[in-house]
């Protein structure tokens, strides 16, 4: 028998192998989901696979740096967001009326901006001003360290440190899911 003939044997092709992958993704998926919390049940809504922020120094908008590991909250709603991102638009003022909410319950939201230039972010705060903490990443090592692929994507920080979950784009409509979940989060 020929040796591309035995190998065709032993090896199936390329796509059968990408779809046997593909299956079993899913069924890793699937089964982890059905094993984790609640979290994953809103639409968007990601499970985190027990990943921990990583250890970064992030600046405020006045050149203070700002840390995840210390302050009195019991949960961080984490949001990255650029300029020209026009779905941001609509998220600001949804994270303004949290903060006023549930900031006293002990939830802290930091919205970190991805843009290159300082300018950006500056002129997008003055038409959509934002009531909590603001930090500048404009060489966007926080959104690398985490893979954010989508803007904006939030995510939910335990008290631990520990990413509750992740939630990618804002739509009007998550935003009764998504409190429910910050909230379940607080107590």
């Amino acid at each position: 028998m020929p040796a591309t003939t035995q190998a065709a044997l032993i090896e199936p092709p390329r796509p059968v192998l990408r779809a046997r992958r593909c299956v079993l993704r899913r069924v890793v998926l699937v089964a982890g989901l059905s094993t984790s919390s609640s979290w994953a049940s809103v639409v968007g809504l990601e499970s985190a696979s027990v990943r921990r922020w990583p250890d970064l120094t992030l600046k405020g908008l006045q050149g203070q740096t700002l840390t995840m590991n210390t302050g009195p909250w019991r949960a961080t709603l984490v949001d990255f967001w650029a300029s020209w991102c026009t779905p941001c638009r609509l998220s600001f003022p949804w994270m303004n009326r949290l903060h006023e909410r549930l900031s006293e319950r002990g939830l802290r939201i930091l919205a970190i901006n991805l843009d290159r230039r300082r300018e950006d972010a500056v002129r997008f705060l003055s038409a959509y001003p934002a009531r909590f903490e603001i930090a500048l990443d404009p060489a966007a090592q926080s959104a690398s360290a985490l893979n954010i692929q989508a803007m904006p994507t939030s995510m939910l920080l335990g008290q631990d440190g520990v990413i509750r979950w992740t939630h990618k784009g804002f739509r009007e409509s998550d935003t009764e899911g998504l409190e429910q979940r910050i909230k379940e989060a607080l107590g």
